[in-house]
């Protein structure tokens, strides 16, 4: 689906920055949203900026990148909207953009907002990133992102493992099956499984009540 272009003209455009000095004019604003995404470029010949919405597929972002490399974007401030930013960060960093990935909180101290609208909010994204006044969040590498998410994805499993083992003596508690201790060294040591456990001192009561 082709993008929604709407263009301002040099004149609006530099009675919009009047006041604020322009340190960077190839920059890009971009306003995230779960189905579309809305980008703030200056115009090819450099007279003015323009705004386009893209999809939120990767084909799409793909599009978005060959939009702001034909606009001779250097670089392009998102907000660190939810998980809306992952892939859009991702597609353009890899096409060579920089991204600098903005806290919400820094853009809603800035005063002069106009109304809160996507054209209007990537629009002010871009003209605060113009002027310098926007400062991005730590990003990793990918190999650190790769490395954390695998991290964090095993002390998940860790966790969820001792809920769930916590629910088996629960319902070993209320079945009067007394082999709580049981439960707990064989799963720790990682050499059997706590249901086989169980059935041998189903078959042992002596043992069973020795634990």
């Amino acid at each position: 689906m082709p993008g929604r272009e709407n263009r301002e003209t040099g004149e609006s455009s530099r009675r919009q920055l009047q006041g604020l000095p322009v340190i960077r004019r190839n920059v890009a604003g971009i306003d995230l949203g779960s189905e579309r995404h809305w980008v703030c470029a200056p115009t090819r010949d450099g007279s003015g900026r323009e705004i386009a919405s893209f999809g939120a597929t990767t084909p799409e972002l793909l599009r978005m990148a060959e939009w702001l490399k034909a606009r001779q974007v250097e670089s392009a401030a998102m907000e660190s909207t939810g998980v809306y930013w992952i892939a859009p960060h991702e597609v353009l960093e890899g096409q060579g953009l920089q991204v600098l990935l903005v806290d919400t909180r820094q853009l809603a101290r800035v005063p002069g907002r106009d109304k809160k609208t996507d054209p209007s909010d990537c629009e002010w994204i871009q003209r605060l990133h113009s002027c310098g006044l926007l400062r991005g969040s730590f990003r990793p590498e990918e190999a650190v992102c790769m490395l954390r998410t695998l991290v964090r994805d095993k002390a998940n499993l860790v966790a969820e493992s001792g809920d769930w083992l916590r629910r088996m003596q629960k319902s070993l508690d209320q079945m009067n099956v007394r082999a709580p201790c049981g439960v707990r060294h064989r799963w720790g040591d990682g050499n059997g499984h706590p249901a086989r456990h169980c059935r041998r001192r189903t078959r042992c009561p002596e043992v069973g009540a020795a634990a």
